[in-house]
C-alpha cells in the first residue's frame, strides 16, 4: 500500500433519514455482551494499528453516556444531522480537527482536500482490528480517491448456517471474478468527489432485491446521461445474474456475470460519483455481517463467541 501513516475514522451512528431501526431502537445502541454495538466497532478501531483519531456521529448525549459508562475517552462526538451524508460531512470536518462551525465544502481546494478518512457503520460488532488494518493497508489513497471494502463468497461461506446452527447468507454482487459483498468499510477523500450526493442515494436504495429500489437506480442512471452509462451496463448484468441465480439457473447466472468485470464495476462507480475508485478485498468477513434486521442480529448473538474466535485464529 502506498498510503502512509494512520488514517482518522468516523463511525456513523445516526438514526434519522434512511436509517433502519432494529428492535425499535437505534441499532448502534442495542447491547451485545452488555456493550452497545457501536462500542464494539469503536473498540476494534481503537485497537487497529493504522487508525488515528476517531469521531462518532449520532445522538450526542446518548453516545457520551455510553462512552462514560464503558470507560472510553479520547473520542470526539458530533451531534447527528438530518441524513447520512450530512452526518458524514460533519464527522469528516471533526476528524480533521476542525470545529462544528466549519462548513464541509468551504474546505474544497484547501490542504484538506487530499486527506482521507475511514468510515464505518455502527452495527458491525464482529469487526476485528486486523480486518481494519488489512483494509487500510490495501487502500491506495495516492492513486485513488475512494476505496470500497468487499469480501468474497468463499470468505463469507464460513458464516452460513451449518450443522443445525443459525447462520447468515448474504445477497452478493455478481461479477466475473467472483461473488462478493461490500464489507461496510470505506476510505475516501470526499472533497475530491464531484458527486458526493449520489452516495446517499445509493445508500437509500441499497436493498437491490426490492423492485422499487432497482427502478430508482435505473431511472437515476438514465436521468444523468453519459456519466452513468458504463455503470448502468454493469448494474443490469449484475441484477440479471442475481435474478437467474436466485431462481435456480446458476449456469445462466455465470454466463451473464462474465460481462461484469471487477475493474469495470469500479470504473462505473467512479463515473457515478466523479472519483477514482478502488475495490479492496479483506479476508476476515466480520465487517460484512451487519445487524441490519432482527434475524441477523439474533444469529450474531447466538454465534458471536464462535465467530470471533474463528477470526482471531485467522491471524494467530
Amino acid at each position: 500500500m502506498k498510503t502512509s501513516g494512520k488514517v482518522n475514522a468516523v463511525i456513523l451512528a445516526g438514526d434519522r433519514r434512511a436509517s433502519i431501526k432494529v428492535r425499535d431502537d437505534n441499532k448502534g445502541f442495542i447491547e451485545l455482551r452488555r456493550r452497545p454495538l457501536f462500542i464494539h466497532v469503536l473498540q476494534a478501531l481503537k485497537e487497529a494499528e493504522l487508525v488515528g483519531d476517531i469521531v462518532v456521529v449520532g445522538p450526542k448525549e446518548r453516545v457520551l453516556a455510553a462512552l462514560e459508562q464503558h470507560g472510553i475517552d479520547g473520542v470526539r462526538v458530533v451531534e447527528q444531522r438530518a441524513s447520512m451524508i450530512e452526518n458524514f460531512k460533519a464527522g469528516y470536518v471533526s476528524a480533521l480537527g476542525l470545529g462544528d462551525e466549519v462548513e464541509f465544502w468551504s474546505l474544497k481546494g484547501t490542504q484538506y482536500e487530499q486527506v482521507p478518512v475511514l468510515v464505518a457503520p455502527c452495527d458491525i460488532p464482529l469487526l476485528v482490528p486486523e480486518e481494519v488494518d488489512e483494509f487500510v493497508r490495501r487502500s491506495n489513497m495516492h492513486d485513488y480517491d475512494y476505496s470500497i471494502g468487499v469480501s468474497s463468497e468463499q470468505v463469507l461461506s464460513h458464516y452460513y448456517p451449518s450443522e443445525g446452527n443459525p447462520g447468515i447468507r448474504m445477497i452478493y454482487f455478481h461479477v466475473r471474478e467472483c461473488l462478493m459483498r461490500h464489507n461496510n468499510l470505506h476510505i475516501g477523500k470526499p472533497l475530491t468527489f464531484s458527486h458526493l450526493d449520489y452516495i446517499e442515494k445509493m445508500y437509500e436504495w441499497r436493498y437491490q432485491t426490492r423492485f422499487l429500489n432497482i427502478v430508482h437506480v435505473l431511472f437515476s442512471a438514465l436521468a444523468h446521461g453519459w456519466r452513468f452509462a458504463k455503470g448502468l451496463r454493469i448494474f443490469i448484468m449484475m441484477q440479471l445474474s442475481l435474478f437467474y441465480d436466485r431462481h435456480g439457473h446458476p449456469r445462466l447466472a455465470t454466463v451473464v456475470r462474465s460481462g461484469a468485470g471487477f475493474n469495470r464495476l469500479a470504473e462505473g462507480i467512479g463515473n457515478a460519483i466523479g472519483a477514482r475508485v478502488q475495490i479492496v478485498y479483506t479476508h476476515f468477513g466480520g465487517a460484512v455481517l451487519d445487524a441490519d434486521n432482527e434475524k441477523d442480529l439474533a444469529t450474531i448473538e447466538a454465534r458471536y463467541d464462535e465467530w470471533m474466535e474463528y477470526q482471531h485464529n485467522l491471524f494467530s
